[in-house]
C-alpha cells in the first residue's frame, strides 16, 4: 500500500488513489509553512506506480534534491525524498505499493493489509472486526453489535489488543470512474437442490452473468434470499433484517462461524471483480441484526 512518511517527525501517511499535498485546508497531506503554496503539488497512482507533479508551485517541488519544472510529472520511487518549497518538513515515499486499506498492531508492529479493499482483525480465522469502505465512501468499522464511521491513524482495539487504521481516501470513487461493477449494479440468481446440498449462486450484471465457484457458505446466502424474498409486507428499508442468533439457529452454526462465513463470502464477491462486495451481508447497528445487501435476487430450484 502506498505511505508516506513525514520527516523530520515521522508521521506516516496512507495514500488514496490521489493525495492533493499544499497548505490549503482540503489538501489530503497539509503542511502550515509559508513556503508551501495553497495547492503545491499532487500524487496520483497511476499505471502501476505514483506520480508526482508540481502545480506550479511558488517556491518549487524538489525530489531528491533535484526542483522539478513547473507542471512536470515524475515517477516517485521508493525511498525518494520531496521536499516543498524549501519548508523545514519534506516527505518520502516508504512504501510504494497501490493504494490498499491495512492496520498495524500497535505494540508488536504486526501489518494486516485488506483483501479486496476489505479489512479483517485480528485475522481471516477470527473476524472480529470488519473494515471496509460503505457506499457513501466512508470508512466503516464492522463490529458484531455496532458500525463505527473511522478515519486514517484511528485506534481499534480488537479483541484486548490495539490496531492503528492506514487508510486511504477516495477508493470509492475511482471505483466508479473505472465503469467496474459495484455490489449497487449486480443481482443474485440462486438455485439450491431439493435437499439444500448444493447451491449455486449466479451475479447477473446488466452485461451478463457469471457464476461463483460452489462453496459451504453460499447456503447462508440461500437463507438469507430467502428471507428478503418472504418479507413481502415490510418496506424496503425493513425488508430481510434476521436477528444474528435466530440466524446462526438456522444455520446451525455458532457467531464465529457466522462471521467467518460472512468474511469469505464478502473475500470471494470481491475477488470475482465486484466492488464494494463487503456491502453483500448488511448489519443493523445496536441491533445485532443481518440482512442480504442486494434487493435483486431470485431463488430457483436445481
Amino acid at each position: 500500500m502506498g505511505i508516506l512518511k513525514q520527516l523530520p517527525i515521522e508521521r506516516r501517511f496512507t495514500l488514496g488513489p490521489r493525495c492533493l499535498v499544499g497548505r490549503h485546508p482540503a489538501c489530503d497531506l497539509r503542511f502550515d509553512d509559508l513556503r508551501v503554496s495553497w495547492e503545491h503539488a499532487v500524487l496520483r497512482w497511476i499505471n502501476g506506480c505514483w506520480e508526482l507533479r508540481d502545480l506550479g508551485s511558488r517556491n518549487g517541488t524538489f525530489v531528491d534534491g533535484r526542483r522539478l519544472k513547473p507542471g512536470e510529472r515524475v515517477a516517485l520511487a521508493t525511498g525518494e525524498a520531496v521536499g516543498l518549497g524549501g519548508a523545514a518538513s519534506s516527505f518520502a515515499l516508504v512504501d510504494g505499493g497501490g493504494p490498499a486499506p491495512g492496520a498495524r498492531h500497535r505494540s508488536s508492529g504486526a501489518y494486516r493489509c485488506a483483501a479486496d479493499h476489505v479489512l479483517v482483525l485480528p485475522c481471516e480465522e477470527r473476524p472480529i472486526v470488519t473494515v471496509y469502505e460503505d457506499c457513501a465512501g466512508r470508512w466503516v468499522a464492522e463490529h458484531e453489535e455496532r458500525l463505527d464511521v473511522v478515519q486514517d491513524h484511528d485506534l481499534v482495539v480488537v479483541d484486548g489488543e490495539p490496531w492503528v487504521l492506514e487508510l486511504p481516501t477516495g477508493l470509492r470513487a475511482t471505483w466508479e470512474a473505472s465503469a467496474g461493477l459495484t455490489i449497487e449494479l449486480v443481482g443474485l440468481r440462486i438455485a439450491a437442490s431439493r435437499d439444500e446440498e448444493h447451491v449455486e449462486v449466479t451475479v447477473v450484471h446488466d452485461a451478463g452473468a457469471f457464476q461463483l465457484s460452489p462453496r459451504s457458505y453460499h447456503y447462508l446466502l440461500l437463507v438469507l434470499a430467502r428471507l428478503v424474498l418472504e418479507d413481502t409486507q415490510a418496506s424496503a428499508a425493513e425488508r430481510g433484517w434476521v436477528d444474528r442468533d435466530a440466524l446462526c439457529r438456522m444455520l446451525s452454526i455458532d457467531a464465529l462461524k457466522l462471521n467467518l462465513d460472512v468474511c469469505r463470502l464478502r473475500k470471494q464477491l470481491g475477488e470475482a471483480g465486484v466492488h464494494g462486495a463487503a456491502g453483500i451481508v448488511e448489519r443493523r447497528p445496536a441491533t445485532g441484526q443481518l440482512r442480504l445487501g442486494i434487493s435483486r435476487v431470485e431463488v430457483a430450484s436445481l
